[in-house]
């Protein structure tokens, strides 16, 4: 993949001691420093969310006035859109925070507000809800190095079917096209399924412009 970053230059920068996830996003044509497994999993969402174009982690630090004191602040991630820009903080349990961090982020919520932006929470629930995340980790992590021509192939083959399908009978059309190309078509929209139920072979797929 394009982009590798330097781990051990990254691991300078964090911090030693700190447990360091290091997630390959294809948006960022880089590696992602995450702190946890939900922010790696946070990210598979935004590589899936079309609007959004890039992202980073640990940006910039907020300086935040609480109770007459400086307090400084620094979001998890900062995602650009296509529309808007965002920063989020990921939390498994907001409701579990202490009351320290409770005021934290409303004061980054306030500032960012007052500079046209906005802060938002996202927690287990959200990162994690039933079956969609294992099927998009599956789906993404499965559908590196597909080449234009791979790619191209495979859209010619999308374009000639009739829906609905199922993945088994996707995977086995003679026209040979690679697992990989499918999960990728599958990632990016191009097909569609039901993501409340897990993925499996007998699992019905539509084309974008199919009804269910």
């Amino acid at each position: 993949m394009e982009g590798h970053i330097q781990v051990r230059k990254l691991a300078q920068r964090e911090g030693y001691g700190k447990h360091l996830l290091f997630f390959p996003s294809r948006k960022n044509h880089t590696q992602v420093v995450c702190h946890s497994t939900l922010e790696s999993d946070y990210c598979v969402h935004l590589e899936y969310d079309p609007r959004v174009i890039q992202y980073v982690s640990q940006p910039r630090e907020l300086q935040l006035l609480i109770n007459n004191r400086q307090r400084r602040y620094r979001p998890d991630f900062k995602v650009e859109t296509s529309e808007l820009c965002y920063y989020t903080e990921v939390k498994v349990n907001f409701s579990e925070l202490s009351s320290r961090w409770i005021t934290t982020l409303h004061a980054a919520q306030e500032t960012l507000h007052r500079q046209g932006l906005q802060l938002v929470l996202a927690d287990l629930p959200y990162i994690r809800p039933a079956e969609r995340l294992r099927n998009l980790k599956f789906l993404y992590f499965h559908s590196f190095n597909v080449c234009p021509d791979e790619f191209g192939g495979c859209l010619r083959l999308l374009s000639t079917l009739h829906y609905p399908i199922s993945l088994r009978q996707l995977l086995m059309h003679p026209s040979q096209v690679r697992e990989r190309a499918i999960y990728r078509a599958l990632f990016e929209r191009l097909l569609n399924f039901d993501h409340s139920q897990r993925l499996t072979l007998d699992t019905p797929i539509w084309g974008v412009r199919d009804e269910h």
